[in-house]
């Protein structure tokens, strides 16, 4: 049975776009590094991303550094004052992504919804399932500025964290003790 010319043409459509879809897709593979199940810094021009600045109590037009600060975190780069302070990173920061999630956000951190919710963000694609919602993530620099702000710096943050993981302690070994009697 011979083909017609119409099918001929449909075919030959069809194999370009599907050609296309295959670039598409093993660019995103070389591109579309993870880390933590989060996609690594990616340039702006990627599809879905996109910045939003939300504005606390009087400040009515954000400053041109922090214009600058938002486009170098864009871009994937780490801020300047994060490399030339590498001593003042804690360990599991070194090599960690510029990025953080909203949940790592609050248990690394220990900063409450509300102070998250007024960082500014970058949204993207969810990776685990495209048909999620898209995630929040928060830059790594401005959420540890701020939780070293609220605890009066680094020893602060840490000693707040062996805080909340006492109590958490505490509260398990009270559930236990409950369990036996």
């Amino acid at each position: 049975m011979a083909l017609t010319e119409e099918q001929r043409k449909r075919m030959e459509e069809n194999r370009k776009r599907a050609l296309e879809i295959r670039k598409k897709r093993e660019m995103e593979k070389e591109r579309g590094e993870t880390v933590e199940g989060f996609f690594a810094a990616a340039p702006p021009q990627e599809e879905g991303l996109q910045h939003k600045k939300r504005k606390v109590d009087g400040a009515n037009e954000p400053k041109e550094d922090k214009k600058q600060r938002s486009n170098v975190l864009l871009s994937g780069e780490r801020e300047d004052c994060e490399n030339s302070d590498d001593e003042s990173l804690e360990e599991f920061e070194r090599d960690a992504s510029a990025y953080v999630s909203k949940t790592e956000a609050q248990k690394t951190y220990c900063l409450p919804k509300g102070t998250i919710d007024v960082l500014s963000f970058v949204e993207r694609d969810n990776p685990h399932q495209r048909g999620f919602s898209k995630m929040k993530l928060y830059s790594r620099a401005e959420v540890r500025r701020r939780a070293r702000k609220r605890f009066g710096g680094k020893s602060g943050l840490i000693t707040e964290r062996e805080k909340r993981k006492m109590k958490r302690y505490e509260q398990e070994l009270k559930e236990v003790k409950c369990l036996r009697r």
